[in-house]
């Protein structure tokens, strides 16, 4: 099965869907390919604090770094690179972790850096957007999960993240889920807010 799943590293809900998601992966027959979704694009136009904007950039930043670095490194250095800032920025709390640093800590070319500076990939950025987008509908954000391309739905937004055969149990039901054409919503109150689990 091939999963793909839609990120920006700035988001909380992202990162622990993200991680749920890493722990199902060894056990499950799918392929995951790590997207770009900036929420800096696309929430342009509404009314954001400036620390909003500032956070969003940052982010965009580091997707730019993945699609200038993702065809020569391959869709592993994806889900490394995703894995290393957001273990930094989630975990350790280091509100902007250098993008060079996190580059060397899984064994890349600091060089890849300079891309987060570069507006030229953004177009890339937004084609991905745009194919989920086209997909699920335009209300929606990050995490997203689209399944064989064909089904999916933004979420799940859960807080903490299962493990073990709870987690396994979340993803067969959430795949089934998703496969159902006619279920358009399924949602409840928030009660906690983000709780990322052992830093990985």
């Amino acid at each position: 099965m091939k999963v793909d799943f839609y990120f920006d590293p700035v988001c909380p809900w992202c990162w622990i869907t993200s991680r749920w998601l890493a722990e199902v992966e060894p056990h499950r027959p799918v392929e995951v390919t790590w997207r770009t979704f900036s929420l800096y694009i696309k929430n342009q136009g509404l009314d954001r604090s400036e620390d909003y904007w500032t956070v969003a950039d940052w982010g965009r930043g580091a997707l730019r770094i993945v699609e200038a670095a993702r065809r020569s490194e391959g869709e592993e250095f994806v889900g490394d690179f995703y894995t290393e800032l957001g273990a930094r920025y989630h975990h350790d709390q280091d509100r902007f972790p250098d993008f060079a640093a996190g580059l060397q800590a899984i064994g890349r070319s600091p060089d890849w850096a300079s891309a987060a500076a570069d507006p030229r990939w953004d177009e890339a950025i937004e084609e991905s957007m745009s194919e989920v987008l086209s997909l699920l509908g335009d209300d929606i954000g990050v995490p997203a999960i689209v399944f064989d391309g064909q089904y999916g739905y933004f979420g799940p937004v859960i807080s903490p993240a299962p493990t073990g055969e709870a987690a396994l149990t979340l993803f067969d039901s959430f795949a089934n889920l998703a496969a159902q054409p006619g279920i358009w919503e399924v949602k409840r109150e928030r009660t906690v807010g983000p709780v990322f689990g052992p830093r990985p």
